[in-house]
């Protein structure tokens, strides 16, 4: 049986992955702060115990993720795994480096939203139309103005969210023109706005329940174990793109 490592099951994603995963082909273990230590060991002893594939999702804070880095390279059992998958934001200049570093031995998958839908979303802003022109830009060229809002709960520090960055990437969106809302229990919302003063289009993605974002990173981990990544680092659209070819 092929298996996931998962570090911060004590948080909110953390916990919908464990619990999501509980059905799952494969295995999903939620790792204690003692085996985090001990990293290399419990890689080892994974692989000696049972040889298949062994991916590790990591949903703690960017603190974490470099302590986790630090203990894969220094037990040398980093290409042991499969891939790591990064759910956490935030991330300094100098962790993003030490991230991509590790990508180079093995695949790394870096998002702040494992949502299929938010892909959807953005393969539809980068989609080629009958001009050959992407949605966004032809948007511009028939005159509409594009801006994005984005909507979370109360207690998300960031803003704009990381999903918002990234929408707003794929559709050459500068910073200024992103708009955003935090109020009650919002999981998440994001809308972009293409206008002109007597119509307007818009696309939205809405987030009703956490439990997405635990059952996108498992259907994640199901395809690598079934359709193998080269090394790299990734973002979420990146790794799908390749996996979804086969």
């Amino acid at each position: 049986m092929n298996h996931v490592l998962l570090t911060g099951a004590s948080g909110r994603l953390g916990r919908e992955i464990f619990a999501a995963g509980q059905n799952k082909s494969f295995s999903v273990h939620a790792l204690t702060r003692t085996e985090l230590v001990k990293i290399g060991e419990v890689i080892n002893r994974t692989a000696k115990s049972n040889p298949e594939k062994t991916i590790i999702i990591d949903v703690t804070l960017p603190e974490g993720t470099e302590a986790l880095i630090a203990g894969l390279e220094s037990a040398g059992v980093q290409e042991k795994i499969s891939a790591l998958v990064i759910g956490s934001t935030g991330h300094s200049t100098e962790q993003l480096k030490k991230i991509s570093d590790i990508g180079k031995k093995i695949p790394v998958i870096l998002s702040s939203n494992f949502s299929r839908g938010v892909y959807l979303f953005e393969e539809i802003l980068n989609a080629k139309t009958s001009t050959g022109a992407t949605v966004a830009d032809l948007a511009r060229t028939l005159g509409f103005d594009l801006s994005l809002w984005e909507s979370h709960h109360t207690l998300k520090k960031d803003a704009p969210s990381g999903t918002a960055r990234t929408l707003a990437a794929a559709a050459a969106i500068d910073s200024e023109r992103i708009a955003s809302t935090r109020v009650g229990a919002v999981v998440g919302e994001h809308t972009l706005f293409m206008s002109q003063e007597s119509e307007e289009l818009r696309i939205t993605h809405i987030a009703h329940a956490r439990k997405l974002f635990a059952e996108g990173a498992l259907d994640l981990c199901d395809r690598i174990f079934k359709t193998p990544l080269a090394a790299g680092t990734y973002n979420m659209s990146e790794a799908l793109r390749v996996l979804l070819k086969g």
